[in-house]
């Protein structure tokens, strides 16, 4: 099964895409901005001067869409300021020194009893949890699993498509992690009493992925492991959806419109960790690769570690990077200071080459009707470009 549309970039995923995720070492400054999901910045409820345990809530979610923030190491909080983050902005981050104790905090539930809870109680854990949308969107979790009843939702997918050029973190987590991904799946699934179908999509690059995922699902019927051709941008929440349901949704409208929910891998993996261990959502696992890194590695990191760490861990540049992305070379946002720490959207350190990091120069239209060949949507990318070039607004939206 594949969309129409797409194209089909270099992987370059061979660097990484066989080796086992590596526990990431931890600095001694961890940085915690309180901006790492969509909607109001969280709140700090931790001050300078506090000692802190793993685990620990150290800020609250600042309003309805909001993730709460949790502290991935024991230690002292040395300041409250504000810090650059991915893409260049500066957000109110929370700096704490790392004591190397370890201490942890009290799980935010009792651990193994979520085959027990009821949709409530799920909800409100995942919300406790401070989970949001772990393939870079970061839109809060609960809510988004939570749509308002009359959306009666009978589909679930597992976005395992990974489409970016170098990405290999979501592969490594299905193929490491398996039960911890689909049993949080599991738990998601049994929010939705009109619940039909479960995909689990995968790209055919991925032929050992599918294997583990089939044999883990075997006595499920509603679980169907989807295969999907390799091209980008498959992994896209709306030509995901309209591949394997055959459902398009239209400007405006959300998946819960058409009676789907999307969940990431790494976020799945994140359900369960809350709501069978009552671990909050405190690491997670990114790729480091690209032609300048030594030793490209997937490695499991906890949220706040600098860049610059990961960096280290993988034995630093062999060559002076063009450009450092948090996320793929596709969509990913520059990183320009390694003092920017990993954050619960970060899925990856992408290092580009000068070559690679120059942008060419745009060509005058030669009517090839390539772009429409492409366009994943179905768009006359020609059309909009003449509009652009004329200053039409309104042509360009419609």
């Amino acid at each position: 099964m594949h969309k129409e549309g797409g194209a089909h970039p270099n992987e370059q995923k061979g660097s990484t895409d066989t080796k086992p995720i590596v526990e990431a070492s931890v600095p001694k400054m961890m940085i915690y901005p309180m901006s790492m999901h969509i909607g109001a910045p969280a709140e700090p409820i931790v001050e300078v001067g506090d000692q802190v345990k793993v685990g620990q809530m150290i800020a609250k979610e600042g309003g309805f869409v909001s993730a709460h923030v949790y502290s991935s190491v024991s230690g002292i909080v040395t300041a409250i300021e504000s810090r650059l983050q991915a893409g260049g902005s500066e957000v109110e981050s929370i700096i704490i020194k790392n004591d190397y104790m370890y201490t942890k905090a009290h799980p935010i539930i009792t651990p193994g009893h979520s085959s027990e809870m009821s949709n409530k109680e799920i909800i409100d854990t995942i919300r406790k949890a401070g989970i949001v949308g772990m393939g870079g969107a970061t839109f809060p979790a609960a809510i988004k699993l939570a749509p308002p009843e009359e959306k009666k939702l009978d589909t679930v997918i597992l976005n395992g498509a990974e489409c970016e050029p170098y990405s290999t973190s979501d592969h490594r987590v299905m193929l490491e992690y398996t039960n911890e991904v689909i049993n949080g799946i599991d738990i998601v699934s049994s929010l939705y009493p009109d619940l039909k179908n479960i995909y689990l999509a995968i790209e055919d690059n991925k032929k050992d992925v599918k294997k583990a995922m089939e044999d883990a699902t075997s006595g499920n019927e509603k679980v169907t492991v989807q295969e999907l051709k390799a091209m980008y941008p498959q992994g896209s929440e709306k030509n995901l959806i309209k591949s394997l349901t055959g459902r398009e949704i239209q400007a405006g409208e959300l998946p819960a419109d058409v009676h789907v929910v999307l969940l990431n891998v790494s976020s799945a993996r994140a359900v369960y960790h809350a709501c069978e261990l009552g671990e909050p959502l405190i690491e997670r696992v990114i790729f480091v690769s690209g032609s300048p890194v030594k030793n490209p590695q997937n490695l499991k990191v906890r949220i706040g570690t600098p860049v610059e760490s990961v960096i280290e861990d993988c034995e630093g540049f062999s060559a002076i990077p063009g450009k450092i992305l948090s996320g793929g070379p596709m969509m990913g946002k520059a990183i320009n200071d390694l003092s920017v720490p990993v954050s619960k959207g970060m899925t990856a350190v992408s290092v580009l080459t000068r070559k690679q990091a120059q942008i060419e120069e745009p060509k005058d239209c030669i009517m090839c009707a390539e772009c429409l060949h492409v366009c994943p949507v179905s768009l006359q990318p020609i059309l909009i470009s003449e509009a652009f070039e004329r200053g039409d607004i309104e042509k360009q939206k419609n």
